[in-house]
């Protein structure tokens, strides 16, 4: 039998394991501790309000509404929808113009509801989110939220993520977010690598990339290639701070396979891009329209062996990886002093060569 001296210490070394194992795990997550972060998410359904106006009393019924939303209805009036637009070039009256979109969206409208009548998971995963963002930025103040439903606008190619963060004011288009096989999603103006996005599980994520492209927007003045992937990769990597343990493929756009593909074959990746662009400071056109963007795929990168090339945007990715590798070889810079690094530093000393 053990003597008890003996059993003592191996206690005492399988406890000292233990909190060496909990200390790594926590860690290899990376998440800093938010918990002690007050948020409170409160969503306003404008697009419930907006649809239940009794039209036979419109002008009372707007009334009641921009007392509600002083800021939000001229907004929504103005640049998300084509009411203004139809006074000023249609030569009808306010309340004409509002009637006849009234009418054209509220099968839209309706459809939606059946979908999101509650939005009770996107208040909690936001409430997360934000937690992240205050713990990053602490003068950040939880912004208003505002779900929203109206007619598409497949031409502004930044209102194809459903999200718009502007003056404080988180816009969530319920619309952009009905399942890729909704009937409504013309694949002409949404081709199917954008509407495979348009699914419940990218509202948060978008949410957070639309603050995160706020609080860094991506300034650049430079026409360089790989300085442009290394200041948007900058944008995923502070997406990725603010939703840490959340997929790859709902801060990219891509899929499961393709984020796991790209993963394994980041080194042949690379390679590739150097090959085709031996001069990664170019400035030509067409080599930063190949790279960056939203598209299928990328012209002149490694397939699988089911066909399936590289996804389109692999600039930015690899601008992420980029940034990824200056932060593991700085462990005491903050976020903000990355996010402040000239990109042409963070290349040159990242020194990224990925197997």
């Amino acid at each position: 039998m053990m003597n008890k001296t003996v059993q003592k210490g191996m206690r005492l070394t399988l406890s000292s394991l233990l909190i060496l194992l909990l200390i790594s795990c926590n860690n290899s997550n990376n998440k800093p501790n938010v918990s002690d972060i007050k948020v409170d998410v409160n969503i306003l359904r404008f697009d419930k309000d907006f649809f239940s106006m009794d039209t036979n009393r419109l002008d009372q019924s707007l009334n009641e509404l921009n007392r509600k939303y002083p800021s939000f209805l001229p907004l929504y009036s103005e640049f998300l929808s084509p009411i203004e637009p139809m006074v000023k070039h249609g030569g009808q009256t306010y309340e004409d113009a509002t009637r006849l979109y009234y009418r054209t969206i509220k099968p839209l409208y309706e459809a939606v509801q059946k979908k999101y009548n509650n939005l009770n998971d996107v208040k909690s995963g936001l409430e997360k989110g934000f937690k992240y963002v205050k713990y990053y930025y602490p003068s950040f103040k939880t912004p208003a939220v505002v779900a929203s439903v109206e007619s598409f606008n497949p031409d502004d190619p930044n209102l194809v993520y459903g999200t718009v963060f502007y003056h404080d004011t988180l816009i969530i288009r319920l619309q952009m977010f009905m399942g890729k096989d909704f009937d409504e999603y013309d694949p002409n103006l949404y081709p199917d690598y954008l509407r495979r996005r348009f699914n419940e599980e990218f509202i948060v994520p978008n949410s957070l990339r639309a603050i995160a492209n706020t609080i860094y927007p991506d300034t650049t003045e430079s026409g360089v290639l790989i300085e442009q992937m290394i200041e948007k990769g900058k944008q995923w990597f502070l997406l990725d701070k603010f939703l840490p343990g959340t997929p790859d493929s709902l801060k990219t756009g891509y899929t499961k396979n393709q984020t796991e593909f790209i993963k394994k074959n980041e080194g042949n990746i690379w390679g590739e891009f150097l090959k085709n662009t031996p001069d990664p400071y170019t400035v030509e056109q067409e080599r930063l329209k190949n790279y960056l963007g939203e598209g299928p795929f990328t012209q002149d990168m490694p397939h699988d062996l089911q066909g399936n090339g590289t996804p389109g945007n692999i600039g930015q990715w690899i601008g992420w990886r980029i940034v990824e590798k200056f932060a593991e070889k700085n462990p005491k810079m903050s976020v903000q002093e990355i996010l402040a690094t000239p990109a042409r530093q963070i290349f040159q000393e990242a020194k990224y060569k990925p197997k």
